[in-house]
C-alpha cells in the first residue's frame, strides 16, 4: 500500500489472535462483509499472540487474497490487552475498532459503532448485556471482579468490552499511556473524549473453549485496581484504626468482665493483641509491596512487546526526532505512527 492510500485509509479493524486457527475465516468472512457495507477504505491488522496452532498460516491464507489485510507477529505471547494496543500502534485510520477474532464480538455491530462516530463521538464502546454459553459461574465471577475494580478506581466499567471505535484524536492519547501492566478499558476512560455506550449480547465463540485463562482475569483485575487509584493503599491505614478500635472495644470489655469475674485470662489479651498487630502490619506490608512492585516493572522502561515480524504495511524510515520513551511521533515521509520505547 502506497502511503497515499494509507492517509487516506477511513477504518482500521484490529484483530488480536491466538489460537483461533478454526474461527478465523469465518470471522474475517463476516467482519469484510460488514465492511465492504460501509463503503470506505480500511484495512484489517491481525495481530498474532504467540499462538501455537496455524493461526499464523490461516492469517497468511487470508492475506494472500485480500490486499486489506495486514499481520504482526509478536515473538511470543504478551497477553490479549497487549495485543490490542499493538493494534492501535499500527493502526492508520481515522477510526479504530478493536474486536476479538472468536465472533464473540458480533462484527455486524460495528454498523451501530460507525453511525455514533459520524454523529460526533470520539469512543464509543460496548457493553455486555448477557454472554451466549457461558456459565453463571464464570459470569458471577466476571461480574465480581468489575465490582471489586469499581470499588477501587471509582470507574464503571462494568461488563464493558474491549470491541470498540475509538477516533484518531483518542487513539493517538490512548498511544501516550504506556504503563506495563494493561488494562485497556480504563485507560478508554481515563483518556476521556465524548464517549457513549452500545449493549450487545456476546455471542458464542466460533470453535474451541475461551483462551482468557484465570490467571490473565486475576492480571486484568488488578491492573484495573492498582493503576487508577490509590484507594486499595488508603484502606490500609483504614483497616489498621478499625482494628485498633476492635482491640479498644476488647479491653473495655474485658476491664468490664474482670470486674465482674469472667474477664479472659492474660494469654488472651496477649494473643488478640499479637493477631491485631501482626495482621495489621501484613496487610499493609502487602499493599505497598504492590505498589512498589509496580513501580519496579516501570522503571525498568522495557518495551510492551517484541514484534516477530509484520506483513502487509509499508517499510518506514527509523524516525528521527528526539522523544521521550513512549512519546507518539509521526514519520512525514510514511505517515505511519512509531511509539519510542527507549
Amino acid at each position: 500500500m502506497s502511503a497515499t492510500e494509507s492517509r487516506e485509509l477511513t477504518f482500521s479493524f484490529i484483530c488480536p489472535v491466538y489460537n483461533e486457527q478454526e474461527g478465523l475465516e469465518m470471522f474475517h468472512n463476516r467482519l469484510t462483509a460488514v465492511a465492504a457495507k460501509l463503503g470506505e477504505p480500511y484495512e484489517v491488522i491481525y495481530v498474532n499472540d504467540g499462538s501455537a496452532d496455524e493461526s499464523a498460516a490461516v492469517v497468511r491464507r487470508i492475506q494472500a487474497v485480500d490486499k486489506n489485510v495486514k499481520y504482526v507477529e509478536f515473538s511470543r505471547n504478551f497477553g490479549h490487552q497487549i495485543a490490542v494496543t499493538a493494534g492501535y500502534d499500527y493502526a492508520s485510520g481515522r477510526a479504530v475498532i478493536s474486536l476479538d477474532s472468536d465472533c464473540q464480538h458480533p462484527p455486524e455491530l460495528i454498523t451501530d459503532l460507525v453511525a455514533r462516530w459520524r454523529e460526533g463521538f470520539e469512543v464509543v464502546y460496548t457493553v455486555r448485556k448477557d454472554t451466549e454459553g457461558i456459565s453463571p459461574i464464570r459470569r458471577g465471577i466476571g461480574r465480581m471482579v468489575y465490582r471489586c475494580i469499581r470499588w477501587a478506581s471509582g470507574n464503571e466499567l462494568t461488563d464493558q468490552a474491549d470491541f470498540r471505535l475509538m477516533d484518531r484524536k483518542a487513539v493517538d492519547a490512548l498511544l501516550r499511556t504506556r504503563e506495563q501492566a494493561r488494562f485497556v478499558r480504563g485507560l478508554v476512560h481515563w483518556i476521556g473524549f465524548r464517549q457513549i455506550a452500545v449493549p450487545y449480547t456476546a455471542e458464542k465463540r466460533t470453535t474451541g473453549r475461551s483462551n482468557y485463562s484465570f490467571k490473565q482475569l486475576v492480571n486484568m483485575s488488578t491492573a484495573g485496581m492498582y493503576n487508577f487509584s490509590h484507594r486499595p493503599l488508603r484502606a490500609a491505614p483504614a483497616i489498621g484504626a478499625l482494628l485498633l478500635l476492635v482491640a479498644v472495644i476488647y479491653a473495655g470489655a474485658a476491664v468490664v468482665l474482670g470486674v465482674m469475674g469472667r474477664g479472659p485470662g492474660p494469654m488472651m489479651h496477649l494473643a488478640m493483641g499479637i493477631v491485631a498487630l501482626f495482621g495489621m502490619q501484613f496487610l499493609m506490608l502487602g499493599l505497598m509491596g504492590e505498589y512498589v512492585a509496580r513501580i519496579f516493572d516501570e522503571a525498568k522502561n522495557r518495551p510492551l512487546y517484541i514484534v516477530r515480524e509484520t506483513t502487509g504495511f509499508p517499510s518506514p524510515e527509523k524516525p528521527q526526532a528526539v522523544a521521550v520513551p513512549g512519546q507518539v511521533i509521526q514519520d512525514k515521509t510514511q505517515q505511519r505512527r512509531f511509539v519510542l520505547y527507549t
